[in-house]
């Protein structure tokens, strides 16, 4: 009969045998035996020691050796699952909500121009309505990777790997200024104020810096998180298409609607006809013709402005650029979704 047995005297009776299942012989003549015993059947914090039927014993030992570790925090797979969120909704943030509402803001301004949405522009609103939502993911995102990570700190000065630190410096980074971006908004002065175009710039160069930084720390990411980002070079491709698109876009219609390209005539160019008078000032006739109809030329009115309309392939370029965005995110998403192989 085999005992564990405690300091004090304490002892539980361990049957060991064939007919209980539990014994077994081991190719080198020797017997193993495994039961299952309840952690409360001992004293916690006094040692214990084996003692076999042929009076042999084994050297005390503490009863947590015996009892498994309490799982402390996230399980692996928990703390992957926050890992992947925080990178899809980075996706959704940086890569469809932030190029949708700069389109919108860039070059979206002359489209839906006789509409309003709760009594301000449409570009406004969508331009608003983006960029809260990429804020919203980005901060989000923020939260799952401190969940995941157990809040603990993995960039300069953490003593991680050297592309680990980069890529938290740059995302923490861009995420502050991300936030500043609609905050420093509710502060901008109106339209016709002579410091208005201090914001503007404060504004687009914030946002500019902001999203280079986002940029960065996703390709980051894409190239050197494999386990996570299991496709570098299709991901680095799909990260960096938004911002291709954005910017051929806004070259593209900037040119087309510039007054080198621009047909004078397709776009409305105001111009009035005016009687031609003679230097007396009475109306001049045709000659050779018995017409009483006065003749007419044109002539452009130099007061007057040409009516400016939007290139008829700007709306639908713009929503097409919308639902590649959706695409490209949807794609990242899936292939994050599928990482950690193991």
């Amino acid at each position: 009969m085999t005992q564990l047995i405690q300091k004090d005297g304490k002892s539980v009776e361990i049957g060991c045998s064939a007919e209980s299942g539990n014994s077994k012989n081991e190719g080198n003549g020797a017997k193993s035996c495994e039961v299952d015993l309840k952690a409360d059947q001992f004293e916690k914090n006094l040692p214990l020691s084996i003692h076999l039927s042929d009076s042999q014993s084994s050297d005390f030992f503490s009863l947590d050796s015996l009892v498994p570790p309490l799982q402390q925090g996230l399980t692996k797979d928990q703390r992957r699952s926050f890992s992947k969120a925080h990178a899809i909704l980075m996706i959704f943030g940086w890569l469809l909500f932030v190029p949708t509402g700069f389109l919108f803001a860039r070059i979206g301004k002359d489209l839906f121009k006789d509409e309003l949405w709760f009594g301000t522009a449409v570009w406004f609103q969508v331009h608003r309505a983006a960029n809260f939502m990429g804020v919203v993911c980005i901060c989000t995102s923020m939260l799952c990777i401190f969940i995941s990570q157990q809040w603990t700190w993995k960039g300069t000065g953490s003593k991680s790997k050297y592309w680990t630190e980069v890529h938290t410096d740059l995302g923490v980074i861009s995420s502050v200024l991300a936030v500043a971006q609609p905050i420093n908004s509710l502060f901008r002065c109106g339209p016709t104020h002579s410091r208005r175009i201090i914001f503007n710039w404060a504004h687009r160069i914030t946002g500019i810096v902001a999203y280079t930084l986002a940029l960065t720390a996703i390709i980051i990411a894409a190239v050197q998180f494999k386990r996570i980002w299991n496709e570098p070079l299709l991901e680095l491709v799909l990260v960096c298409l938004p911002i291709v698109i954005c910017l051929v876009v806004t070259i593209v219609f900037t040119l087309l609607e510039s007054d080198r390209f621009r047909d004078k005539a397709a776009f409305g160019e105001m111009r009035i006809r005016k009687p031609l008078l003679r230097s007396d000032g009475t109306r001049h006739r045709k000659r050779g013709s018995d017409s009483m109809e006065d003749a007419l030329i044109t002539v452009t009115d130099e007061d007057s402005k040409p009516i400016r309309k939007p290139h008829i392939l700007k709306l639908p370029a713009v929503f097409w650029a919308v639902g590649v965005f959706f695409c490209i995110a949807v794609a990242l998403s899936l292939l994050v979704v599928n990482g950690y192989k193991n």
